[in-house]
């Protein structure tokens, strides 16, 4: 049975949702939004030589300048998502854009450390304001098969701004400086102002709000916050540190909390249907575990290519761009697919795709270049990519229109946790067979590729293990 990716949309679909240019331009203008805040999640880290030079920042400041923006962006989406099931996607989504491109020039013209890790943390708020609002307006202004292949196009334009950041990073850092990263969000982002405002649909609320659920909010993010910030800490601390299971127990406690609240308020931050709905769970899941086999992919190679074979940045981004360019065109190609043959079946299949390209990868000596790679890249491509879009599918398909914001939220949440833990299992893996330091010491090429050998095979065991539930836990409707 082909598998519904519209069920619960209430009160029929807005004006976008009927057709015509102005729908495309909608999609178009809402991925490229996507595609600047993950951007800036990859790109940024390329330039921190460069720019830890011009602003006097050591390591662990350069380390926040990345941090700071992942952190806050996972903090704050669930926030972002409560907004707009309260108050609507277009508001929301216009003000975290008007917020991301402000602080972004704000970046740009930073004097001083300390002033771009407050604007990168301002950046990340805007994210989170416009990631869960984008995918409640894609929900609600598509229909059908339309509704598939708009959350394709969009999971494409995410994967591939995560994939292409560096590349794009280092290119720009090379010509403009590092600046110019910054700076390349304000002329597209006053374009996407001026566009969204005139084509997103103005739709109000389908719910009735009732008292914000600040408690839940304070509790959540305290969980979220402890979380990420443990697992982008693990490998400084180290895994044995009283200090970092100190964070973790912060994070249990803070979202026991949350579970708490949740069932005693009248209108809760996460809706407890939520987590009834067949697939919504089991997508979260998939999402983590997906991004966090991908991040550590991309993010392991190019280290790879640089410290172990000598690559330049921008040769190292080039090298990837076959894994970055298939799972760009194989993701919109899979929201086609997921109305015929099932989210269940593509994720299944694209993560057992993964896992293969993964085996493959983890033949890695430090001989290994682009030819070597290219195999196990392509196949990877389109495993990530046939798994990308279904995932969205799956976990929006069924919820109600009135909680798509919430939902994605919880989405986005999931995904920015799973970044944060595959980098920190992968980096634990590779420290375990080279414990040095890349900031202070040479490389050991031998060493260092072993560990990412064995973090690849880490990571398509966890391939495998998601491919499995994908297959057991992902339900068609007649099911």
């Amino acid at each position: 049975m082909k598998e519904d990716v519209t069920t619960g949309a209430r009160g029929g679909p807005p004006e976008a949702a009927r057709g015509g240019p102005s729908q495309w331009l909608l999609l178009g203008t809402v991925a490229l939004a996507w595609f600047l805040v993950l951007l800036d999640d990859t790109a940024v880290a390329i330039a921190l030589p460069s720019l830890g030079r011009d602003l006097g920042l050591g390591l662990a400041g350069l380390e926040w300048v990345v941090n700071i923006y992942t952190l806050a962006f996972a903090v704050l989406t669930l926030w972002g998502g409560m907004l707009a099931d309260r108050h609507g996607a277009r508001p929301v989504f216009l003000t975290g854009l008007a917020i991301f491109v402000g602080l972004s020039l704000g970046a740009a013209l930073s004097p001083a450390g300390s002033v771009l890790i407050g604007m990168r943390a301002g950046q990340g708020a805007g994210a989170a304001l416009m990631g869960p609002a984008a995918l409640a307006l894609l929900c609600t202004s598509f229909t059908g098969p339309r509704r598939a292949v708009a959350l394709g196009v969009w999971s494409g334009v995410g994967a591939t701004a995560l994939a292409i950041g560096p590349l794009l990073g280092a290119i720009l850092t090379d010509a403009f400086g590092w600046r110019s990263i910054f700076f390349l969000n304000v002329p597209l982002g006053v374009l996407m102002l001026i566009a969204t405002r005139a084509v997103l649909p103005r739709t109000q609320p389908a719910g009735h709000p009732g008292r914000m659920d600040i408690a839940g909010g304070i509790a959540s993010g305290l969980g979220l916050s402890a979380l990420v910030f443990g697992l982008t800490q693990a490998n400084t601390y180290g895994w044995g540190s009283a200090t970092l299971w100190s964070v973790m127990g912060l994070a249990v406690a803070g979202f026991t909390v949350f579970t708490l609240i949740e069932r005693r308020v009248t209108t809760p931050l996460l809706d407890r249907t939520l987590l009834r709905l067949p697939n919504f769970v089991a997508a979260n899941v998939l999402g983590l575990t997906s991004l966090a086999v991908m991040c550590s992919l991309f993010f392991f190679l190019s280290l790879y290519l640089q410290f172990a074979t000598g690559f330049s940045p921008v040769q190292a981004g080039v090298a990837l761009l076959p894994l970055s360019l298939l799972v760009a065109v194989v993701a919109p190609v899979a929201g086609w697919l997921v109305s015929r043959a099932g989210a269940r079946i593509l994720i299944g299949a694209g993560m057992t795709l993964t896992a293969a390209g993964l085996f493959a990868l983890a033949g890695i000596t430090p001989g290994w270049g682009t030819r070597q790679l290219l195999p196990g890249l392509v196949i990877a491509g389109v495993g990530i990519g046939l798994a990308t879009t279904p995932i969205t599918t799956a976990a929006m398909g069924a919820v109600p229109a009135e909680r798509t914001g919430i939902a994605g939220g919880t989405l986005n949440a999931s995904r920015m946790i799973g970044l944060s833990l595959g980098i920190a299992i992968m980096g634990a893996i590779v420290a375990a067979q080279w414990p040095g330091d890349l900031a202070d010491s040479g490389v050991d090429p031998q060493a260092f590729t072993e560990g990412i050998a064995t973090g690849f095979q880490v990571n398509a065991a966890i391939a495998l293990a998601a491919a499995l539930l994908a297959f057991t836990a992902i339900r068609t409707p007649h099911q």
